[in-house]
């Protein structure tokens, strides 16, 4: 073979997959094969909708909330530290009471990204809980029905100004609460004393209401979580005294407020919200799908939904996710587990899981939200899944204060038809 006709097969070749790489539609081979198919549009109608109330989790937050925002109230936050220090040899909170030990003070700090100006105070508590651990999957952010009543059932441990809260160069600001004699014996009594009070939490709130939202760093935000650092000498023997600390970690925090109000008016649209974990579920007419050839392709489908109202600033932003069901809705009705349940009704009816083989985001742009729902269509069709409605729910990186109303446009499908 001639070297330059060689040499321009390769160049041609490259061009041609330089092209392919380019378009924004991935080519598949049934499209190649189907050389007589036509591009045809087709509405799916809406047969049902419904909004729910799932059990809040935003254990993913890097935020300790305080002061009210957007019509939720902010009650306070909980932290539960390590049983353990992260030193080696590990030294437990109830190691430190022992007669060979001398702790000498302590400090419980917390780090911050904001700044603020306030006349209230930010008091420390000690859960005096007699349980293992506070924290459950149905505590969250929204209601404390039902489970220990905190406010009343802690100690309080001090308390520290919040006058002048300003980030240094690093970009964050410290809070100390320090604990010497008589403050370092009530933290000894009602926390280091882990197998009388075994919850091991602080409780942080504010002694009065805030003009602004005010967050600290959880124990998400790597290494700016919330810590206990404890001074402290060990008497080896009679000759022998080590002077140290040890360092204890945040490994469970979680804010508790009280949501925006769930309104009659919100069951009449899409309504999102993951403080309160509002939900949404819609059913959609797929019997034109049901009647198309299996080897039926799906192209540039989208869900398209528009604001109807929202509490939204203009910098925010807010996500929606749409998933496909791994079970059918049989109670289209409003639901939630925090309110007595129909004597036909379990807790099953009451929430429902997202099928991980179609989860998609998208962010509200210009007033509406555009999800492409094609990969849906196709897996529906070629029997991947089993249910014609799909639940939209708010992001986790969006933020727990914000709430959105959407109206629901029809489904305008594109589709390849041999």
């Amino acid at each position: 073979m001639n070297n330059s006709i060689f040499k321009f097969k390769i160049v041609i070749a490259s061009l041609l997959i330089f092209l392919a790489s380019c378009s924004e539609e991935t080519i598949l081979y049934n499209e190649i094969e189907n050389k007589e198919g036509t591009i045809k549009t087709a509405t799916l109608p809406e047969t049902n909708n419904k909004i729910f109330q799932a059990f809040p989790d935003f254990s993913s937050n890097t935020k300790l909330f305080f002061g009210n925002e957007k019509e939720s109230e902010n009650l306070f936050s909980l932290v539960q530290m390590t049983l353990f220090s992260g030193n080696i040899p590990p030294t437990s909170l109830i190691d430190l009471l022992a007669d060979s030990i001398q702790v000498d003070s302590a400090m419980v700090f917390f780090e911050t990204a904001d700044s603020l100006i306030s006349a209230s105070n930010l008091s420390l508590y000690s859960v005096l809980g007699d349980q293992d651990s506070v924290f459950s999957d149905s505590t969250n952010f929204y209601t404390l029905e039902n489970f220990l009543d905190f406010e009343n059932n802690s100690a309080l441990l001090g308390e520290i100004p919040l006058a002048s809260i300003a980030p240094d160069s690093s970009g964050y600001d410290t809070l100390s609460f320090i604990f010497k004699d008589e403050s370092l014996n009530g933290l000894k009594q009602y926390f280091l004393d882990s197998d009388t009070y075994p919850a091991r939490t602080f409780m942080l709130k504010v002694d009065s209401p805030l003009d602004e939202l005010f967050t600290i760093e959880s124990n998400e935000a790597s290494n700016r979580g919330p810590k206990m650092r404890v001074w402290y000498k060990s008497f080896v023997d009679e000759e022998t005294t080590v002077d140290t600390f040890i360092t204890f970690f945040a490994q469970k925090d979680i804010s508790v407020f009280r949501p925006p109000s769930i309104e009659n008016d919100d069951v009449n649209f899409i309504t999102l919200n993951s403080g309160s974990a509002l939900r949404s579920i819609i059913e959609f007419d797929l019997g034109l799908i049901d009647s198309l050839s299996r080897n039926e392709l799906f192209k540039n489908s989208n869900l398209v939904l528009s604001v109807e109202s929202s509490n939204l600033t203009t910098d925010d932003e807010f996500y929606v996710i749409v998933s496909a069901l791994q079970d059918s809705v049989i109670n289209w009705n409003f639901t939630s587990p925090f309110v007595d349940l129909n004597p036909n009704e379990s807790i099953s009816d009451t929430t429902y899981l997202s099928d991980p083989n179609f989860i998609i985001s998208r962010k509200i742009e210009e007033n509406e939200v555009k999800i492409p729902i094609q990969a849906f269509l196709q897996g529906y069709k070629n029997g991947l899944f089993q249910f014609d409605e799909l639940m939209l729910y708010s992001a986790p990186v969006n933020s727990p204060f914000d709430k959105v109303k959407f109206n629901l446009n029809a489904i305008e499908v594109l589709y390849v038809e041999p």
